[in-house]
């Protein structure tokens, strides 16, 4: 069995759940994460079927591109996640795992 991994925005409107292996941390800088962050972006992945998030009303999701969105907390801004359109997989922000 994995190991389970929970994680929320700065104010807990949106918090998640993860359970089995998360993807190592990768970086990404390109302008859209720099933009977003004003840095860059440290992010690990789950698949689909192995996360539940709670708070779906505080979560908005941002169609950055024609292959991706990214998910963010509508109260505190909180940059939670990002999904591309055609894989069953999500990157999830490592900073946001307690």
């Amino acid at each position: 069995m994995g190991e389970n991994h929970t994680g929320s925005c700065l104010c807990g409107a949106v918090r998640f759940t993860t359970r089995g292996a998360l993807r190592g941390v990768v970086y990404c800088h390109c302008s859209q994460c720099r933009k977003q962050t004003g840095h860059f972006v440290a992010a690990t992945s789950s698949r689909d079927a192995d996360i539940d998030i709670e708070g779906a009303d505080a979560l908005a999701w941002y169609g950055a591109s024609d292959i991706a969105k990214r998910g963010f907390c509508r109260s505190c801004g909180s940059v939670l996640f990002w999904k591309h359109n055609e894989l069953d997989t999500i990157s999830i922000m490592a900073g946001s795992f307690d």
